[in-house]
């Protein structure tokens, strides 16, 4: 692939035309939403600040004059808005770096980067720099360390963003720790709500320090279940998955509980905090029926988005990332508002976090490192940023996203998600070999909320065969 890359114009994205940039491959990727942080369509409603000029400034740390060249980029399935905005960015940096050429790669959705990294990697023709997430462990090894240019670097500074992204990719590479890139975007889960049910079922709408009980409360009042699923309405979607954008996995955390020790060795989902957070989690299904089992959910007749299905009335409320409001295509026929996920009193709060970040590869096509490092910070310096916030409500810069609750109305609560991004996102605790230990977990915690399995059944099945998932995975090293 490497010898027989050429560059072309990218004429159109999805129908519709793009500022003309350079490429590679021959492949136009169609534009589509960030598939890992379950990212949708949503550009920027009316009251979003107008648009940033897109100008890169000089850099800051010497660029040696043998730079000029092309400087290939892999990214993921990007919203239209957001691929063209970092468009006028290339634009305005091959401006910046005479002789400089970007050729930029995206992936098609539903797909994301990781089997293109791979194949990239396997036929030995690398990018100089990539987006990769804070879920693609098997990447990280093939990002330099960005803190050399950090530390001489007077335009980027850590303090710019959201620490707990920025801190997500300092990563344990080896036997030390690399900053393999500056974030793009952060997702933290948050709770959205119908304020007209809420209303018309004489409820005061949550406040940002409500507890687990009193979200049961509120819960119960807001559902009209059926034993016919396609009868039935609901408090809540997505509360009880135990990854990704769940309200179950910040629920899980919130009563002190975790699936692994902390060496890694152990699933400890038979300790009591673990078992108090499931059976909590069971009775939203089972006792309360405020949210579908996984039958339920698929006998409802209920498809397409969360915001669709929020827009039916069906469910009173989902929970999801921050990036999912429903304004612009996604808007629904009524007035909306975000929340934190309430609490367990005398417990640490808690909510899961996933992002992404753009790093220099260190072994790229071209071996320059220096233009790759400018190439990233105008793409989520603090222009950058802002201008993929205005596109598609890409949060991580800090000061880029000081108009973003601006963005998302009707909702008043949106400044909350800044609290959970400064203080108490956190990933998963990832051990060796833990993505193949949730699987046992979760397969059997989708029987559990069915009635097909018990909680102590689960237990019994899904330790063993974490552990020995553990026992493997460690002892390959």
């Amino acid at each position: 692939m490497g010898g027989s890359r050429r560059r072309v114009l990218i004429a159109s994205l999805g129908g519709v035309a793009g500022v003309v940039v350079a490429a590679c491959g021959g492949e136009a990727a169609p534009a589509a939403t960030t598939a890992p942080a379950a990212a949708t369509r949503a550009p920027a409603a009316p009251t979003a600040a107008p648009v940033v000029q897109p100008t890169v400034a000089p850099t800051s740390v010497p660029v040696k004059a043998s730079i000029a060249g092309p400087v290939w980029i892999l990214d993921h399935p990007l919203q239209l808005p957001v691929r063209k905005a970092l468009e006028t960015r290339v634009a305005a940096f091959e401006k910046a770096f005479p002789g400089a050429k970007v050729e930029y790669e995206g992936v098609v959705e539903p797909n994301d980067n990781q089997e293109k990294f791979q194949i990239l990697l396997a036929a030995g023709t690398m990018p100089d720099a990539s987006v990769t997430h804070t879920g693609f462990m098997q990447q990280w090894p093939h990002f330099i360390d960005h803190k050399p240019y950090l530390a001489k670097d007077r335009e980027v500074k850590a303090e710019d963003y959201f620490p707990t992204i920025f801190k997500a990719f300092d990563v344990p590479v080896g036997s030390g720790t690399r900053q393999i890139g500056l974030p793009r975007e952060v997702h933290a889960t948050v709770l959205y709500y119908a304020r007209n049910a809420v209303a018309a079922a004489g409820l005061k709408e949550p406040s940002k320090d409500w507890t687990h009980l009193e979200f049961v409360d509120w819960a119960l009042k807001l559902t009209a279940w059926k034993e016919n699923p396609q009868e039935s309405k609901w408090a809540i979607h997505n509360a009880t998955g135990l990854g990704g954008a769940s309200m179950g996995l910040p629920m899980f955390w919130q009563f002190g509980a975790e699936f692994f020790s902390p060496d890694g060795k152990t699933c400890i989902i038979d300790q009591a905090e673990p078992r108090q957070a499931l059976e909590f989690l069971i009775d939203f299904v089972r006792k309360h029926h405020v949210t579908p089992s996984p039958a339920e959910q698929a006998a409802s007749g209920l498809t397409g988005s969360q915001q669709a299905m929020f827009a039916s009335g069906r469910f009173r409320a989902y929970a999801s990332n921050q990036n999912t409001a429903p304004v612009g295509t996604n808007a629904v026929p009524f007035e909306w508002d975000i929340q934190l996920l309430p609490q367990v009193p005398g417990k640490k709060r808690a909510t899961r976090m996933a992002g992404n970040a753009y790093g220099v590869i260190t072994n790229g096509k071209n071996k320059n490192p220096d233009l790759a490092w400018e190439l990233v910070k105008a793409f989520v310096g603090e222009e950058g940023s802002i201008a993929q916030m205005q596109g598609g409500n890409f949060m991580a810069h800090k000061k880029a996203t000081e108009k973003w609750p601006e963005t998302r109305a009707p909702a008043k609560n949106g400044r909350v998600v800044f609290e959970a991004m400064e203080g108490y996102a956190r990933l998963e605790h990832r051990p060796k070999g833990w993505d193949k230990a949730m699987v046992p977990i979760n397969r059997e915690w989708a029987k559990v909320l069915n009635g097909e399995q018990s909680l102590g059944g689960l237990i019994s099945i899904a330790k063993p065969e974490a552990d020995q998932i553990l026992k493997v995975e460690q002892s390959l090293g």
